[in-house]
């Protein structure tokens, strides 16, 4: 069996959420973050402080990447370096007032996004099709530090 359309469709669902998620932070004044910080982000709205190694490890990116991603955040704003206490040469990434702020805004388009997928699929089909992706792509779904 052949299976051509699998990335396309991956890639059309990925565009969709993009237009969602740019659409959404535009209309709440939201500026400096585009898509790929969501995640960072995600991450610090449920946790204290990560390093950059945690983050990297968290989202399933290069800690080169998450360090670019970083320094993007930082310089807009919402997020900071911190001395990590327990170990000199590293350091912690946390959000500011400012990135916190951003829970709302980031809570309602997770709202949507969720709400795109349930309008399309049932609730047993769309956590099927999460586990699915999940293999896809070699990970677990990490959901510890997220609110059910």
């Amino acid at each position: 069996m052949q299976y051509h359309s699998i990335f396309a469709y991956a890639s059309r669902l990925r565009n969709l959420g993009n237009e969602l998620i740019v659409d959404g932070l535009r209309q709440r004044g939201v500026e400096g973050i585009v898509p790929s910080h969501g995640d960072i982000v995600h991450v610090l709205l449920h946790t204290e402080s990560c390093s950059m190694s945690e983050l990297a490890r968290r989202i399933g990116r290069t800690k080169s990447t998450v360090t670019v991603l970083v320094r993007k955040l930082e310089q807009a704003g919402y997020v900071q370096r911190e001395q990590d206490a327990s170990d000199a040469r590293g350091v912690r990434i946390s959000l500011t007032e400012r990135g916190r702020a951003l829970e709302p805004a980031f809570r309602e388009i997770s709202d949507r996004l969720e709400a795109l997928i349930c309008e399309r699929l049932s609730d047993d089909e769309a956590a099927r099709l999460e586990a699915l992706l999940a293999k896809c792509v070699g990970t677990i779904p990490d959901t510890r530090d997220e609110e059910k």
